[in-house]
């Protein structure tokens, strides 16, 4: 996707925060656009219930590449299971799971809006006792092999090799094998499955997934399909 214009992108940024939490405000560092200061969790009436002091690292391929959001008052820990990683970026969601809730070039406003208010308020709550309120995926590697089960519909590791592989690709040719190893090609089996996972995943959310997932090689080697196991 072709990126916005900076003053475009900056205008998106500030009127996401300035509608939805105006004590967080955007910066202009030496490293790039910062948004930092107290993010309010809210209820449904717009009541705060919460603040967390916070910053918003906007990378500088933005918005094809996540925000890296941190939490900077202490509250809470780097550790997997709080959904944070050891260098303190929050786990706000999966890169590949994105298209659901917040995909390339949508306002700014849906981020904080979704991902990141269901994230902070589910802190609050684990805070308070309670139970993660959200579906949660496993952290790292684990995580990506859950999601792509559940998206594929498939446990079997050569499977989601081989539909990361092609969804990894820049295009995709009909006569290629088809990926569910059914036997046929591409244009008569899953086509129009293909299409509409390309049009969800990104192909470098692709590309890294299989990387994490330990896939190296390519799945196809000749007529036949290589069969794989995970590492």
């Amino acid at each position: 996707m072709s990126r916005q214009p900076p003053d475009e992108l900056e205008d998106d940024i500030r009127t996401g925060l300035r509608l939805r939490q105006p004590n967080l405000h955007l910066l202009r560092e030496d490293s790039g656009l910062v948004v930092r200061g107290m993010f309010a969790v809210l209820s449904p009436e717009g009541r705060t219930l919460d603040r967390y002091k916070i910053s918003i690292e906007l990378p500088a391929d933005y918005p094809r590449s996540l925000p890296v959001v941190r939490e900077l008052g202490g509250r809470i820990s780097h550790e997997p299971d709080c959904h944070v990683e050891p260098d303190g970026r929050a786990c706000i969601l999966l890169p590949d799971d994105r298209w659901r809730c917040f995909p390339p070039g949508a306002p700014f406003q849906q981020y904080l809006d979704g991902p990141l208010h269901d994230y902070f308020l589910g802190q609050s709550l684990v805070e308070l006792g309670e139970s993660w309120p959200f579906g949660e995926w496993r952290h790292g590697a684990d995580g990506i092999h859950d999601f792509y089960v559940e998206l594929l519909q498939t446990d079997v590791a050569a499977e989601i090799d081989r539909f990361l592989f092609l969804l990894g690709k820049r295009s995709v040719k009909g006569h290629w094998d088809c990926p569910c190893d059914s036997g046929e090609k591409i244009k008569r089996c899953c086509a129009g499955r293909l299409s509409d996972l390309r049009r969800k995943i990104p192909p470098h959310a692709a590309r890294e997934a299989r990387k994490l997932l330990g896939f190296s090689l390519s799945p196809y080697k000749g007529p036949r399909m290589r069969k794989l196991t995970y590492r």
